[in-house]
């Protein structure tokens, strides 16, 4: 596996969405390419980061809006 191939999949691998035969060849390369480890840290980091955070508010304006519009009978 290359460096390329490893970024295009880190996000499923991390998600464990891919078949373990991946995984595997994913782990192989972790093992042994440093600046794939700090990837995947950096992004192990911005995702406790995310969860730590609020979740967005829906301004009051439009969560009324969007309300009235799905009160409407449908056409």
């Amino acid at each position: 596996m290359t460096c390329d191939e490893l970024l295009r999949q880190l996000t499923e691998y991390e998600d464990g969405v891919l078949p373990d035969v991946v995984c595997e060849e994913l782990q192989r390369h972790l093992a042994e390419c440093e600046p794939c480890q700090g990837l995947r840290g950096d992004l192990e980091s911005l995702a406790r980061i995310c969860h730590s955070c609020a979740p967005p508010r829906m301004p009051d304006d439009v969560r009324k809006r969007l309300a009235e519009r799905l009160a409407e009978p449908s056409r």
